[in-house]
């Protein structure tokens, strides 16, 4: 019996070549993009779950500029204990340094972390043999893990032996590496080394802290963002942030390219859709064919046929269907996987990957079947008299084709308005002055490492020889990231009752370098030679909290004089700017770099590197341009916009197929009617009307709800920046009019076809 369905099925997918190969490429990339998102979410969630107590674990953050987020879980080596003493409710408080990544001769990859302590309390550590005391004292000495171990010295006991990287480090214990992923993955633990200055303005480490059992975290979290310490001998604010460990990964990316995690979700959901409007697509199909055959299932019916039976041969075809989707969906996976790589930053073996996209599609493939054999059950009934009369079955296929229609509509219309939003977005904020340059590809140098002083005259003659490099000397770079200071004021004109003092960021700014970086003023004017030595510029954000509509003139801080006003210089188009003034030439010029490049970034570093290394072999330079930091900041919005621009082709493509498959069923099935209408007189525009008037109606009803919805979405997603552009008009009027132009030469072909036909011969027919 079983074989026997499996034959019908085979046969009836085979008759209907073109229907099941969409069917099957939809389905599959469903499958796969659900397989390969669902995994990567649940990865990033599961970091640190194995410790013990890791939901009692968290890390410290405050309020920064420079990151996408505007938090950075760089801290003051004075905010662990401090914590420790002041607050009840936490055990605990370590004070760790960033993780060292570094590759041997034989090109094996090790990582080292520094930790205190007090780490070890937060994260039981396995000792396997030796001890840890080293962490108690100023003692040379170094822990690894057992798998570094094995790796470094067999089944020789490490413990005595010299430290191979650093012979003057001591190996005094084996420990057992972690249990699964972890922020803190190791191959060897060093001692932290004292911090440099111990002071709360100063920042080198991360901290995290356990709670006691039973902490009210939303109480915790309210009295830390109130915080207030003593900074050397000014109370001020520190507000503090914090975040569950099992979040940090994702939360705190190591990446600049990390793809943020409720993306990943997001496109976990519209997997999940692909996969719904393929299914519906094949199923209005499906079910016009059912009724079409309706009746085969009476005769079947009375030749002693069950209603079970009767589901099973149904639902053969679906099976049979899946299971191609499934493989497909499996080679689609082995061809992402370097891509997937690269974006999730999960390096595990091959095994792990198959099992998992297995598992998930194994969960897809079951709500998929549910949802099939739940819309078969409802046709269950095929009895002699209903396929007679057909009242209801007939009822039940032309609302299921329309709804289904109207799904597929609304999913893929949505995806292209999200796609079109999001690259209107990201052009604008490319394109946009609001980040406060106009010149957004110079590179400014935020780092320099094996050029001394003494040096730097000679290194600045190598650079300008390098071809493709225009590099230049400045001075004073008015930009955040460079060097800078800060002070807080509490005098300014028009300060109202109850105005709490004002943190300012301070730099120097020459006009050379205000041209250079294509600077804007707002209002007001540069000042000159002529102009008194307190005139200052300072920026919209500070100008918005004194509270000054008309700044020009306006007094702060005893001597400051407001002589413009400087658009507001951003790291990040999610984060406002730091209030700041920029004076002009009060100190003798700071000499800083900047330089402009022709071709691509990694081949103008990679020419700076091999010119300047052969003289200066420590040599180490970083710089940054604010086209880069846009492309740092808008990483996972392009990755979501490429993903969506696929979803989208993807989804039209099926949308489009299940319109033709429908109208030439359609077609099929009122061919009566159509010569009946033609010889009462009906022309052929009059019949493609009666066609396009049903299709567009659902369209409509289908634009509307995926405006409406996209809309709500997309305006809540532009809200997370502070840079944001426009959903104009002709958005909704460039997608609606593309896709009745799809939609109509789908179709318009198939009606014209239909209606030329001679009704004489088709009613002789029938």
């Amino acid at each position: 019996m079983i074989q026997h369905y499996l034959k019908i099925a085979i046969r009836n997918l085979l008759r209907y070549k073109a229907q099941t190969s969409i069917s099957v490429i939809g389905l599959a990339v469903g499958f796969a993009s659900f397989a390969l998102s669902g995994m990567w979410v649940n990865y990033e969630q599961s970091y640190d779950t194995f410790h013990d107590g890791a939901d009692r674990i968290y890390v410290a953050s405050i309020s920064s500029v420079f990151y996408s987020s505007g938090y950075s879980t760089i801290t003051s080596p004075l905010l662990a204990p401090y914590l420790v003493k002041n607050f009840p409710g936490i055990e605990s408080a370590t004070y760790t340094n960033f993780t060292t990544e570094f590759n041997d001769e034989q090109s094996r990859h090790w990582k080292m972390i520094s930790v205190d302590s007090a780490f070890i309390s937060i994260f039981p550590v396995t000792v396997l043999e030796g001890n840890l005391q080293f962490l108690y004292n100023t003692a040379d000495e170094v822990a690894i893990s057992d798998k570094a171990a094995r790796i470094l010295f067999g089944d020789e006991s490490p413990i005595g032996k010299e430290y191979p990287f650093d012979k003057k480090m001591t190996i005094t214990a084996v420990v057992q590496e972690w249990k699964g992923h972890s922020n803190y993955d190791f191959d060897v633990i060093s001692r932290r080394k004292a911090p440099k200055y111990q002071e709360w303005g100063y920042a080198d480490g991360t901290t995290l802290f356990r709670v006691a059992p039973g902490t009210n975290i939303d109480a915790l979290q309210k009295k830390l963002e109130s915080m207030e310490v003593d900074m050397r001998g000014t109370i001020r604010k520190y507000p503090v942030r914090i975040t569950p460990l099992t979040e940090m990964h994702y939360t705190y990316p190591y990446y600049n390219t990390f793809v943020r995690i409720e993306y990943v979700r997001l496109f976990c959901l519209v997997s999940m859709l692909i996969v719904l409007g393929a299914l519906s697509n094949y199923l209005i199909i499906y079910l016009i064919r059912i009724r079409m055959r309706q009746r085969e299932w009476a005769l079947r019916k009375v030749n002693g046929a069950t209603e079970k039976s009767l589901i099973i041969l149904l639902m053969s075809e679906i099976i049979l269907l899946l299971f191609a989707a499934i493989l497909v969906g499996l080679l689609l996976v082995e061809i992402c996987l370097p891509t997937f790589k690269q974006w999730s930053y999960i390096f595990e073996e091959s095994y792990f990957f198959y099992k998992e996209t297995l598992i998930y599609m194994s969960i897809a493939t079951g709500i998929v079947l549910l949802f099939a054999w739940g819309t078969l059950a409802v046709q269950r009934h095929f009895t002699l008299q209903s396929a007679i009369s057909s009242v209801f079955t007939s009822c039940f296929s032309v609302f299921y084709r329309r709804m289904g229609l109207w799904l597929q509509l609304v999913i893929s219309i949505g995806f292209i308005f999200c796609t079109v939003v999001m690259i209107k977005q990201l052009h604008h904020l490319r394109t946009s002055a609001d980040m406060g340059v106009t010149h957004t590809d110079v590179e400014y140098v935020a780092y320099l490492q094996g050029i001394s002083d003494d040096e730097k005259e000679n290194w600045v003659r190598l650079m300008k020889e390098i071809p493709g490099i225009d590099f230049r000397e400045v001075s004073n770079l008015p930009l955040p990231g460079s060097s800078n200071s800060m002070f807080t004021t509490i005098e300014w004109d028009d300060k109202q009752p109850g105005d709490e003092e004002i943190a300012i960021s301070s730099f120097q700014v020459s006009k050379e370098t205000f041209n250079l970086f294509g600077l804007q003023l707002v209002t007001g004017i540069f000042p000159d030679e002529s102009s008194d030595r307190n005139d200052v510029l300072i920026n919209e954000a500070l100008a918005k909290k004194f509270g000054w509509k008309n700044p020009i003139g306006k007094k702060f801080s005893k001597s400051y004089v407001v002589a413009g006003v400087l658009r507001d210089i951003r790291l990040s188009p999610t984060v406002e700017a730091m209030p700041a003034v920029y004076t002009i030439s009060m100190f003798p010029p700071r000499k800083e770099y900047a330089y402009t490049y022709h071709g691509k970034y990694e081949d103008a570093q990679k020419a700076i590197n091999e010119h300047i290394k052969q003289n200066y072999p420590d040599f180490y330079m970083w710089s940054r341009s604010f086209s880069r930091i846009i492309d740092d900041a808008t990483a996972s919005e392009r990755v979501l916009m490429k993903l969506l621009t696929v979803s989208s082709i993807i989804c039209i493509i099926i949308a489009v197929f299940g319109v033709f498959s429908l109208v030439n069923l359609s077609c099929e099935q009122r061919r009566k009617e159509i010569a009946v209408r033609k010889v009462n007189g009906a022309t052929i525009s009059d019949i493609i009307g009666i066609f396009l008037r049903e299709y567009m109606s659902i369209l409509a009803l289908a634009a509307i709800v995926a405006f409406a919805t996209g809309y709500i979405v997309m305006k809540h997603w532009l809200e997370g920046y502070v840079i944001q552009t426009t959903i104009t008009w002709w958005i909704y009027v460039a997608i609606l009019a593309t896709v009745i132009v799809i939609i109509s030469i789908s179709i318009g072909w198939r009606i014209w076809q239909a209606a030329r036909q001679n009704p004489a011969k088709v009613i002789k027919s029938e």
